[in-house]
């Protein structure tokens, strides 16, 4: 069978395969491909791949390190506290400055303290006095010391002398100052003060001294703390009239018994009373000029008054500075209930005498007006109420809105200093129970004054 012949045509082959080949690239080529290969973004776990290795190889470092040394070292310092009353710290003497010959200015700072303030632990707080006990190990020897909310903030570069700030931040929390008196046969004194710069040594506390009474202010808003400036110093909030005044107390101190007033008066929440202090020195030099001048803002806030007595100068604390007691403000649930009455029966007084004057300024309207008379233009002059201003500080408001011309009576004495001053003011104390406190009659000054056990408290 023949079949007709037609011309192969190339294209018409639909199945048919092509080949291109392509020349190879040339080094310079190649080495371009390479850059652009790099210079493209790489995704973050690439990214941080490296840190993340190296950071993990740190903490297993630091673990394995941590682990086989930890029970080697049996004075590492392990406790995250600021202070502990049933175990002694290790702290570091970062400062120390001589007031005079007998007395020297001590600041402590916890050891290792970056690593403490992570708990927010606060020391100081006005409502109570305390102290804290330091070991000497070689001789098992401890002493009680009165820490103050300062710390040195700078030198002095001519005469060396600290300027101190007041502990006012949790992160100013961990380092404090003593004052320590040497002794001539004091073996503990002479050591402490001794000691150089970085030296450790073993602080408990804190060990309270005295705490005062709860008062029903305590749940209000609390009194600001002193400022190194005295404009800086914030006014006072204001409290319920229909609850009770705050205690008002009297101190005496002596020597470096003046320091429980101090710490206090200086700590956030000082008292919310009225106090008055008579401090008792031998020689002016024993107390810094700045405390001088912190006592000195303390009064132009109208938080206290100071008395000093110098035996250098042959001044001395008599009788006559004595002042005689009162009753408190608050003793219980019905002070409470007697000051709303009294709160009461002021308003009703105060709207008797308001409309009374209504009645009498509407009867002054048709009587003829005398030559002697103000004029209508100074009758419109509002009166200035004083309630209604704002002090920008605590002096402001002490000078112009709350100045008194009489100082309040104490409800409280609270005597310090050694044995023969606290004796001559209060009575000799009698410690010798088994609980430790003073169980002691109140003799000397204060008994003649009319003063008892119930409000007179001796730090002994």
């Amino acid at each position: 069978m023949d079949h007709p012949k037609t011309p192969y045509n190339p294209a018409n082959n639909k199945e048919e395969t092509s080949y291109e080949f392509h020349a190879p690239k040339n080094p310079k080529e190649l080495y371009k491909d390479k850059i652009r290969e790099r210079a493209r973004g790489k995704t973050w776990i690439r990214k941080l791949l490296p840190s993340l290795l190296i950071g993990a190889g740190c903490l297993w470092a630091f673990y394995t390190y941590d682990y086989f040394t930890r029970e080697k070292d049996p004075n590492r310092d392990t406790d995250g506290s600021l202070l502990r009353d049933d175990k002694f710290l290790p702290y570091i003497v970062s400062f120390k400055y001589q007031i005079d010959p007998d007395h020297y200015l001590v600041e402590l700072t916890r050891k290792n303290r970056a690593q403490k303030l992570i708990h927010n632990q606060r020391l100081f707080s006005g409502d109570k006095m305390w102290s804290i006990e330091i070991a000497k190990p070689d001789i098992n020897i401890v002493r009680s010391y009165t820490p103050l909310p300062l710390f040195v903030a700078g030198v002095d570069p001519t005469t060396q002398e600290p300027h101190l700030q007041l502990v006012s931040k949790s992160e100013q929390e961990g380092k404090f100052i003593i004052i320590v008196k040497r002794y001539p046969d004091g073996e503990f004194s002479k050591w402490l003060t001794g000691l150089q710069l970085l030296q450790s040594v073993q602080v408990r506390g804190p060990i309270t001294d005295y705490k005062f009474k709860f008062h029903p202010l305590d749940h209000y808003e609390p009194r600001p703390q002193l400022s190194n400036t005295l404009e800086k110093t914030l006014p006072d909030p204001s409290y319920p009239e229909k609850l009770p005044k705050p205690e008002n107390f009297v101190y005496y101190g002596a020597g470096t018994g003046i320091l429980p007033f101090l710490q206090i008066l200086y700590s956030p929440n000082p008292p919310k009373g009225f106090s008055e202090a008579f401090f008792s020195l031998k020689s002016d030099s024993n107390i810094l000029n700045q405390f001088k001048t912190l006592n000195y803002f303390a009064e132009k806030c109208g938080r206290v008054k100071f008395h000093y007595f110098i035996e250098d100068q042959g001044q001395k604390l008599t009788d006559k500075d004595i002042r005689s007691s009162t009753l408190p403000h608050f003793s219980g649930a019905k002070d409470l209930k007697v000051s709303e009455e009294v709160y009461r029966y002021k308003l009703l007084q105060e709207k008797k005498e308001e409309v009374r004057r209504q009645i009498e300024g509407k009867d002054v309207v048709h009587e003829n007006v005398s030559e002697d008379s103000p004029s209508m233009e100074d009758a419109n002059i509002p009166q200035l109420d004083l309630t209604k201003i704002k002090a920008d500080n605590a002096f402001q408001q002490f000078s112009f809105l709350r100045k008194r011309t009489e100082l309040p009576p104490p409800s409280l004495a609270i005597v310090c200093g050694p044995d023969g001053f606290v004796e001559a003011v209060a009575g000799k104390a009698d410690i010798n129970n088994v609980e430790m406190e003073d169980r002691g009659p109140i003799g000397g000054i204060l008994k003649g004054k009319g003063w008892t056990e119930a409000n007179v408290k001796r730090l002994v």
